[in-house]
């Protein structure tokens, strides 16, 4: 086997480890009550939006936790919705035209 190969092997791996880990921190980081809820979150992006949850992620931005919120409103439009995870306030909205 190549060195190559070998490398590409130990870096594959490493990428579901590390997915765990992030899943795992942002657990810990809503049961502690440092973030909100998902079901929270949504609830205030749906008194300001009308539509449908395409996708959620929660992110961890350097000691800040933010929710993305993909979002298809009722007339087509696809929102990238950032919200604060200890807030639960709309920070940011991307896309809609």
């Amino acid at each position: 086997m190549s060195l190559a190969f070998l490398l590409a092997l130990t870096v594959v791996g490493a990428a579901p480890a590390f997915a765990d880990s992030e899943q795992d921190r942002a657990r810990a980081a809503v049961e502690s009550g440092e973030v909100k809820p998902l079901g929270a979150i949504l609830k205030a992006v749906r008194q300001k939006y009308k539509g449908q949850v395409l996708d959620t992620q929660l992110l961890d931005l350097g000691g800040q936790w933010v929710y993305r919120v993909r979002f298809l409103t009722q007339d087509g439009q696809a929102l990238d919705i950032g919200v604060d995870g200890k807030s639960g306030r709309i920070i940011d909205v991307q896309g809609g035209g």
